[in-house]
């Protein structure tokens, strides 16, 4: 039990006035043990009411899932919600709204409706052989036939695709134009080609490496190309204009995609392979392969019940076995899960997949309170009644699971003022989890725990109750009995093994060793790596992340920035014009941009304001008419009327692509230039949306750490108002997350919006394991090191215990399908690994060499002897601190569980 400091016993000295923070830290805790002591006591009285209002309060939060809202729009959950990008986009689809009847690609304000496939030959040689074009051309037409129907009416793609000319616009289509291989074969085709841009008789300009991909090899001389694979794109319209006004088919055109996808799911050619993707196949994927790892969960849960077992069982008689605890305390975690999850539905929050991770990290959390509980109960008296006992465990044990609670949760709603929607939704539903999986820890594994008390009073069997023990044992029979069952003497363990720790030259080595380690983890976070392609969210067989794949091997896309002058201006006047052209050769000499490629309407015009001295705009509008009549690819880039250019684009483009904040860095750059520019211009890509979300990743996670920190911070003082042991506490976490920061690293896992999931997850962890040992030096009383060695043998095995289960708990991650399942096993085993050597080696030293001392933690001096008293906390009337003599101990009448099994550890001269 918790030391009451309001009295001091006759065998404590007390030297010197108490400070402000042990009057605090008093004063809380006594305020604290009387609450649980009360919550304890109510659960030892009526654990079937308790019980039963368990599952009450999970069937009234289950009814949210009536109304669950269910959220997979990789857009929406991992682009930040003030993404300007975003914004801009809806001012682009405003000013320059998209023509699909006169579609070019490069001018989608979006990535649109389409369906991708990239052909290879099963050879991997030439893909351009006369055998495989007319193979694929008969698989093109068999796409072109994919047909689906909605309302009892058959589209089939040619209603539904996007045209230019009243033709389909296929992106990669030439390599079916016989003019295409006719003009290679007559050595013509140099005079459609400039700077890998391929212009047909239609005036449309086609990249060649956006077809035949980057490692393309033109031969005119030899009228050779060689290519080993094939891009197409087959794009879709979201409107039709169907009697005077334009109908959103937007729904038909996705059900073409499932087609489309379907089509090649069968597809099979003794010559061709081919990957493919839809424009929602990371949604898609992202969905399926969380429901496909569920079943992970089930099995988690179902070895987390046999490792908890195993963990309570270790010990003792079969007939009082507290094995069914362990399935109370899973199953406490499960009703936490679901009421969590369906209170946060029933108030209206949707979910999403990332959400799914969430029973994971719940089951950790639950088992950490449930050993803790256990172990509380453990060393209450046997001699007291079950109402007594419990409430002795809470007043033990209440802070403790509390401030872990309080400490999660507050990490969790730290997480949620992120700008990611999907990090936000995770956090809430996690931490409304982790509040109900504590009250239902409180009220059904207590419960069970004074059930479980009861069969023992009785003497009944704890898993066969019809069975009745008549013959009551002794003490002493036992303590034989206790020393027949026990194999393997954990606690016992702990006091040699960490013996040595505590002596002079045990803290220097570990200090040493502590200073080397912090060193280089310090190293290992420095060298951390942000970046994350959406393709790694996908499951290793998952036919778009192979799509995903081929695509970053074989292609170079890089994006197409859009300069969108907004207002009119008068382009006629000299000056003007000289600021666009300031503009573009600025942005083509930033690092990262390809300084050759350029499409501007102004550059093919002709237009010189000196040749016009007198020209108020009138001239200027008929010269864009003319223009855009010869060139009607620019006639969706200039929206005009009779008098006035309302709204006009351009283009450059991207000369590398990172996939990391330096993309991000580079479209700021550009940004700040239109800005320094006074136009009225707007930077726009499609893709600018994911480089500002990688952008925003380490800013997002820097500042939902110092909130987590400083929040948690504050509601540790709470709980332990001491300042030191706080700021002890803190930096233990820093460098657990440190630790864990270069661990990710050494695994190859980048800093992204999934990272940043994991490190507020692991904020919580790190918490867990600080505030044991320090709540349980506290509350001890000897020296420094004598508490120090205390908290940690009595805290250390529900520690490891929790640890191991976890890390036991979790493997099954390991093998998911899911990119974020994996990297959260992988953040699991290294919090739990790290945290569990900082709270079990480095912080109990750190803790016998600077930790709060008090007048409040001495007592007067027993005589010395090699045999360390047992108990986390004190109890005045039958435990002193310290060293005790084997005289005193075996004089010493054992009234706890494991004061009984501490009995055994030496043998005495009554069992002879």
């Amino acid at each position: 039990m918790s030391t009451d400091f309001t009295e001091v016993p006759e065998n404590r000295t007390v030297s010197g006035k108490r400070n402000f923070f042990e009057y605090l830290f008093i004063k809380f805790n006594t305020f604290y043990e009387k609450i649980f002591s009360s919550v304890g006591e109510q659960l030892g009285k009526k654990p079937y009411q308790f019980i039963l209002i368990s599952f009450i309060l999970t069937g009234l939060c289950s009814l949210g899932f009536l109304r669950l809202n269910m959220i997979n729009n990789a857009e929406v959950l991992f682009i930040p919600t003030d993404c300007k990008s975003v914004l801009d986009r809806e001012i682009v689809a405003e000013k320059l709204p998209m023509n699909y009847d006169e579609y070019y690609l490069h001018q989608d304000y979006d990535l649109g409706i389409f369906g991708d496939v990239i052909f290879l030959t099963n050879d991997y040689a030439n893909i351009g052989r006369l055998n495989i074009r007319n193979e694929l051309k008969r698989i093109y037409i068999l796409i072109q036939n994919i047909n689906v129907t909605y309302n009892n009416q058959t589209y089939s793609y040619k209603d539904l695709c996007a045209k230019r000319d009243n033709q389909c616009v296929t992106e990669g289509d030439i390599f079916f134009r016989e003019s295409f291989w006719q003009r290679l074969k007559d050595k013509d085709l140099y005079k459609y080609l400039s700077n890998d841009l391929y212009t047909d008789d239609d005036g449309v300009p086609n990249l060649l490496p956006f077809i035949f991909g980057k490692n393309l090899t033109l031969n005119l001389e030899k009228k050779f190309l060689f290519t080993k694979v094939l891009k197409l794109r087959f794009n879709l319209r979201r409107t039709l204009f169907i009697k005077g006004k334009h109908v959103n088919i937007e729904n038909i055109s996705r059900m073409w995609e499932q087609a489309f996808l379907q089509f090649f799911h069968h597809f099979k050619s003794i010559m061709v392979q081919a990957t493919y993707a839809v424009s929602t196949s990371i949604d898609q994927e992202l969905d399926s392969n969380i429901k496909l790892d569920m079943i992970l969960v089930v099995v988690t849960f179902c070895v987390m019940i046999i490792v908890a077992t195993i963990c309570l069982s270790v010990r003792g008689p079969f007939a009082q076995s507290p094995a069914y605890l362990s399935g109370v305390g899973v199953t406490a975690t499960m009703l936490g899960l679901v009421s969590g999850f369906g209170f946060c539905s029933l108030i209206g929050i949707p979910m999403c997949s990332l959400v799914f991770v969430t029973p994971f990290l719940i089951i950790g959390v639950g088992t950490d309170d449930m050993f803790l509980i256990y172990s509380a109960y453990r060393r209450t008296k046997t001699s007291e009644t079950t109402a007594q006992r419990l409430a002795d465990t809470f007043r033990i044990c209440g802070s403790g699971i509390t401030i872990t609670t309080l400490t999660n949760v507050i990490a969790f709603l730290a997480g949620a003022t992120t700008n990611f929607y999907g990090i936000r939704l995770f956090c809430i539903y996690t931490s409304a989890s982790m509040a109900f999986c504590y009250l239902y820890q409180i009220m059904l594994f207590g419960s069970a725990v004074a059930l479980y008390n009861e069969c023992i009073s009785n003497n009944r069997h704890t898993l066969i109750l019809c069975l009745v023990d008549r013959k009551q044992p002794t003490n002493n029979q036992r303590r034989q009995r206790h020393h027949r069952q026990q194999c393997l003497p954990w606690k016992e363990m702990f006091v040699y093994i960490t013996k040595p720790l505590f002596t002079k030259w045990g803290q220097i080595i570990v200090c040493l060793i502590f200073i080397i380690y912090t060193t280089f983890a310090i190293y290992g976070a420095l060298q951390m790596k942000d970046g994350m392609n959406f393709g790694q969210l996908l499951s290793d067989k998952s036919y778009a992340k192979v799509y995903f794949d081929t695509l970053d091997k074989e292609f170079e896309l890089y994006p197409l920035v859009q300069f969108i002058i907004t207002e009119p201006i008068p382009y006629w006047r000299s000056d003007y014009l000289k600021q666009i052209r300031d503009l573009i050769k600025r942005a083509k000499q930033l690092e990262g941009m390809n300084p050759e490629f350029e499409i501007s309407w102004f550059s093919l015009i002709g237009y010189d304001g000196q040749d016009y001295p007198f020209d108020n705009g009138t001239q200027f509008i008929e010269i864009v008419h003319g223009f855009v009549n010869l060139f009607p690819t620019f006639s969706n880039d200039l929206l005009i009327n009779n008098t006035h250019l309302l709204t006009s684009r351009f283009y450059l483009k991207f000369g590398r692509v990172y996939y990391n904040s330096l993309d991000g860095h580079l479209v700021n750059q550009l940004r700040s230039l239109a800005e320094q520019s006074k136009l009225p211009i707007k930077v726009y890509s499609s893709l600018f949306k994911y480089y500002e979300q990688m952008y925003e990743v380490i800013p997002n996670i820097i500042q939902t750490f110092l909130i987590a920190i400083e929040a948690m911070y504050l509601a540790t003082l709470i709980i332990i108002p001491d300042l030191k042991s706080v700021l002890i506490i803190i930096s233990t976490m820093a460098m657990i997350l440190v630790s864990l920061v270069a661990s990710l690293h050494a695994w190859g896992i980048q800093a992204s919006s999934v990272m940043m999931i994991e490190l507020v997850m692991s904020i919580g962890f790190c918490s867990d394991f600080c505030v044991h040992i320090v709540h349980a030096f506290l509350t001890s009383t000897g020296t420094r090191k004598e508490r120090a060695q205390q908290a940690l043998i009595n805290m250390g095995m529900p520690i490891l215990c929790a640890s191991l289960s976890s890390i036991i708990g979790i493997l099954f991650l390991g093998f998911a399908n899911s990119y974020l399942f994996r990297t959260f096993f992988v953040t699991i085993v290294s919090i739990m690994i790290f945290g569990a050597i900082h709270a079990l080696c480095f912080l109990p030293i750190i803790l016998s060499l600077i930790g709060s001392h008090w007048s409040s933690h001495m007592n007067n001096k027993i005589q010395p002897n090699n045999t360390l008293q047992m108990t986390a906390t004190i109890n005045n009337d039958s435990q002193a601190n310290g060293y005790i003599t084997k005289r005193e101990k075996l004089q010493t009448k054992s009234n706890t569980i494991e004061e009984e099994e501490n009995d055994e550890f030496m043998p005495t001269t009554r069992d002879t």
